[in-house]
This record gives C-alpha cells, structure tokens and sequence, in this order.
C-alpha cells in the first residue's frame, strides 16, 4: 500500500524541523474518508470538466486530481462537488512552478522542490461563513455549520513527488498535448488504474473551531480633513512561516508606519486626511478579518475612505512589479512608481533609473505598450471587502517574477522561510525598500494632494473599451433575443462625457475655497461607490461592484462587466431549455449596469433630473 506524505521534508532552514509544522491541509476541506478511482482534472477549470464529459469521463464517485495555477482553488473544489466526486487532491506540476529543471529548485533557487505541497483556503464566500453580510460580533446570528457555503467533499494538498505516483500508475485515454506536465510521465485521464483493483483512500480530519481573531488598526488623525480616510493593509496570518505572503508585506508597513510616526515625532507633520493602518486578521481563511469590519464599518467607510492600498506581500520575485488596481487610481500608481529609484542595478545601467521605467519596458501594457500593464483588481486579498462590497478604490502591489513563472513558487509552503528571502529573491532587501517607498509616496499623494488625484479620463476609456468588447463579441447572440444594447453603448459615452465636463469644473475651480474643494472631492470619492449593486451580481450577492467585481470562475482575477460576461458564459454552456430563464437574468443585470453608468455620469454632473 502507498501512502502520501503528510508533512513537507525539511531541506535547508533551522526552522523547517520545527515541531509546530501542521500536517498538509486545505482550510475549510471537509472531514471525511471516502474511497474511489481516480481522474485528472487539469486545472480544474469549467472548460476542463468540460472536456472530460464530452470524453465520457463522469466524474461522479470519483477522487479528482487537479493542479493549481490556473484557478482558485475553492473554484476546483465547487466545481469537483458539483460533478458529484468523493473527493478533491491538488498538486503544484513541476511545468508550472519549477520549470528549470530538477537541479534548479529550492534550496539552490526560488522554484518548488518535489516535497513542496501548497496550504490554502477552499472556502469560496470571503468572511465569516457563519455570519454573511454582517458582521461576527458577540450579538450576531449564527447560521449552523451545515448551511455555510464551505467544501462538503474532502479536499488535501499533496507534493508533486507524491502526484508523479499516483500519474505514474493512471491508465485511461492519455490526456490532450496541452494538459501534459513535467513529470516525465505521459498524464492519463482515467479513472482506471494500471492495476483494475487499485483504487484511491483519502482520508482527511480536518475539524472546524469558532475562534478569535483580531486586526491592529492605527491612525495619524488629518490635520484638515481627518474624517476623510487613505487606507493601508497587510494581513497578519499565514499558513506557515510566511516570510513573503504576509511577512514581506509587514514588514514594509511595520517600517512606513515607523517612518510617519518618527516625521511626527520631530516635525509634528500631520496629512491633510487621516492615514489609517490596518493590520488584518485571518486573511488566509478568506479575508475574515478585513470583511467582518468592513461589514462592521461599512457606513462610515463608505463615506469616509478614499482609497485603500493593500501590499499582501512586498515581494514574490524581483523582476519588475505588478500592481492590481481599481481603474481610477491608475495614473496616481503611475506617477509614485515615476518618483522611486530602481532597485535593480542592471537596469539602473541600461538607463531605467525607476520602478517605472523598469515596469513599463518589462511588463508594456498590451495594448498601450508605452504604458506598463495595470491589472485590474479582482479578490484574492484584503481589498476585497471594501473595493467589491462598498466601492472603495483599492490597489495592491508587489515586485514579482518575469511572466514565464506563475505567481511565487513558495506559495503557502513550508519552505517559505526568512532565508528564501534574505538569500534568494531579496539580498539587501532593496526590493522591499521600493515597494514601501511606492506604497508611502502614494498614501501621501492621496493623503495630502487638495484635489483627490483620480483618473477619471481612464476610467471612463476603460468603460468605453469593455463596453464595444461586449458588443463585438456578443452584440449578434445578443439581439437575437431581442435585447438592444444601446442604452448600455450610451451610458458609457454619457459617463465619458461627464468626465470630460467636469474637467472643466476642475479646471475653474476656486481651491483656497474649502466648500468648493470639499464638494468636488465629494463627486470624486462617490464615482466608485455609484458602480456598486446593493442586490449584487447575478447569483452573486456577496459581489457588489458591476465593473471590477472577478469572474465567478476565478475569484483571483478581475474581470470588466463580470455580471455580464458570465451570465453569457452560462448561456453559451446551457442546454436549450435553460437558456431562456438565463437570457432574463442578462438582461436584467444589463438594466442595472446601465443604470449604474449613467448615475456615476450624474454624480459628476452633480444632476438630480
């Protein structure tokens, strides 16, 4: 009988021996142990389950085998349950996090070793699960357990050592070219094995407990406008030793905060707008901390925040940066990184000399390659709550590795250690020190600058362009059903229109006269708050935001008019009979998204008729 391994091999740091290292475990993975043939599922992604139907693969009372790096994990999970599998296992292929080869992984470079094996959340609903859209306080309603929307199937992480032998032994149809890994093995689907008696036991004991967790929140009060909030954030918790996802990140707003106090402490320097810290608890179990006060505070917050800058981790590679962010606070990223020294000596000499510069020539923007590329903001991290719940416009940043590596190889493992950090990605820690320069200059633009520092001009272009990108690629199923989609096409010219008038404003106005200044930076922070839906997405009510809300598919990544583009998506995999229910849906999410532009135009306009 072979057995995986349930804990990570100790290969370099002290502290990788330590007796305090949990066994392997996916949070929130239900308890169970459940036997069954075994499937390889990919990614894990709709289209792959799809594919596996239509080559008669059912998946029912199977265990499916999965890779992460290109879903959420919790949308593996949902999408496994949903088909009916006993069970979820999920590996990190070599292809995709240590593609130089098996000589060039931990310790000798940042790439994963065979041991590694990812922890992580497969709780799909962000928050408490027992208290949704509420907050967790001593006097709120509990549903039971067995109604929150968490995993009711098994769900264990495992190395991709511990992979390689369970592939290795698959039989079945090989799959496709392109869901080939590096394990030196040619990959079958299944669900039979080389041996028909074989079959698969997992057995997993997790236990859920109802515990306290806490955020640190710290505040230099404004001098001018101290009820008026620029935000920073960083969760406190990880999965294991955690010296990039968060600690990295901690650190660097350990030291900003350090640098404000010590500039007040000397200088008695106070921002125009208050600088509130917030130290986040319980992010790892799906932003439990973040959520439960932004549902705690939403009223104030609403009225109050004019952004908030969240830096998850400081550093996962030292390639060039990536900067996730709500369209609005785009060219304020821009000017910061224009402003930073760049950490990186080579680029220094080819005559880069910022962060700027070095991000724009690494990672252009495709289709403004003079810009470099701007991700939208999707969830994933502590902004999730306050950019898709209540509008506020968020950013997160990092430096990161160069596009052929997904994301930081270490993620979540137990090899994620102080010495990965100081002795691989980060030797002099000059990395970190850019990305908390980049994260203090912009809080001070946003804290200090009299008029808020928005893009409107590029939001209202990215509108424009997500708007004819639905039209092109949908406008004929689209009026097939007799659906026009004028109004939508006219509410994005109307909000372009809008900006453009009240540039004029901008441009005339008195800024020694305090009302005035304050009743522009009204219309301004109330332009990101006009894109939320108090009733949600379609079948989406814990999203809010109709523009930057993530695909349902993929709760990392942010996707333009989610609402939309997904409930077609639905449409095109629907059989005949379910279409018509969901042709309304899009419709009528079509209305609202409609509705939400013209009153982003009309706050502009500051127009009541």
């Amino acid at each position: 009988m072979w057995v995986s391994a349930i804990k990570q091999k100790p290969l370099y740091a002290p502290e990788e021996s330590s007796s305090d290292i949990p066994f392997n475990f996916n949070g929130y993975g239900a308890a169970g142990n459940v036997m069954g043939p075994l499937v390889y599922a990919h990614y894990g992604s709709e289209e792959d389950f799809a594919f596996l139907a239509n080559a008669g693969v059912n998946i029912s009372g199977t265990i499916v085998l999965a890779r992460y790096g290109q879903s959420f994990r919790a949308n593996i999970a949902q999408r496994a349950e949903e088909q009916g599998a006993l069970g979820l296992l999920l590996f990190s292929d070599p292809a995709d996090y240590a593609p130089a080869g098996p000589d060039f992984v931990y310790p000798h470079s940042y790439f994963m070793p065979p041991s590694a094996a990812p922890l992580g959340t497969t709780k799909l609903v962000d928050g408490d699960p027992l208290t949704p859209f509420y907050p967790a306080t001593e006097s709120a309603f509990r549903i039971p357990e067995e109604e929150a929307p968490i995993p009711k199937i098994p769900v264990q992480p495992i190395s991709y050592s511990d992979a390689f032998d369970l592939l290795s032994e698959l039989s079945g149809a090989a799959a496709p070219q392109t869901w080939q890994g590096d394990l030196n093995i040619t990959y079958h689907l299944g669900p039979a094995f080389r041996e028909a008696e074989w079959s698969v036991n997992l057995e997993v004991n997790n236990y859920n407990t109802m515990t306290t967790t806490y955020n640190v929140i710290g505040v230099l009060q404004g001098r001018e406008e101290p009820d008026r909030y620029v935000m920073l954030g960083n969760h406190l918790d990880s999965w294991l030793f955690g010296a990039v996802d968060p600690s990295s990140g901690t650190a660097a707003m350990l030291e900003l905060s350090r640098v404000f106090l010590q500039l007040y402490n000397e200088t008695g320097w106070r921002p125009r707008r208050s600088l509130v810290f917030c130290g986040w608890g319980a992010e790892e179990y799906g932003m439990v901390g973040s959520v439960e006060w932004t549902e705690q505070f939403a009223k104030q917050l609403s009225n109050r925040a004019v952004a908030y800058l969240n830096v998850d981790m400081a550093i996962e590679g030292n390639y060039t940066l990536r900067t996730k962010s709500a369209p609005i606070l785009t060219e304020a990223v821009y000017q910061s990184a224009r402003r930073i020294p760049n950490p990186n000596p080579e680029e220094v000499a080819a005559g880069r000399t910022t962060v700027y510069d070095t991000w724009a020539h690494r990672r252009p923007d495709p289709v403004q390659p003079d810009f470099p590329l701007m991700q939208l903001i999707g969830s994933g991290s502590d902004y999730k709550g306050l950019q898709h719940n209540i509008g506020v416009p968020c950013m997160d940043t990092r430096y990161t590795h160069d596009d052929k590596t997904l994301g930081e190889p270490m993620y979540h493992t137990l090899y994620e250690t102080f010495a990965l950090v100081d002795e691989i990605y980060d030797r002099g820690f000059k990395y970190h020190s850019a990305v908390t320069a980049l994260w203090g200059d912009l809080a001070v633009k946003l804290a200090e600058s009299k008029i808020l520092p928005f893009s409107l001009h590029i939001y209202a272009d990215y509108i424009s362009k997500a708007q004819k990108n639905i039209e092109e690629i949908y406008g004929q199923i689209i009026s097939s059903q007799n659906i026009s989609l004028e109004f939508f096409a006219d509410a994005a010219v109307n909000f372009n229109k809008a900006v453009t008038s009240f540039d004029k404003v901008l441009n005339g106005l008195d800024q020694n006269n305090p009302l005035a200044v304050r009743r522009v930076n009204d219309q301004l922070m109330l332009v990101e708050r006009s894109f939320i839906d108090p009733q949600g997405l379609p079948g989406r009510s814990d999203y809010n935001h109709v523009i930057t809300a993530p695909s349902k598919n993929n709760a990392y990544g942010g996707t333009a008019f989610a609402g939309l583009v997904d409930t077609l998506t639905a449409i095109n995999e629907a059989s005949k009979n379910d279409k018509k229910p969901l042709w309304r849906i899009f419709a009528q999410h079509l209305a609202a998204v409609t509705h939400f532009l013209n009153t982003a135009a009309k706050v502009l306009s500051d127009d009541l008729w």
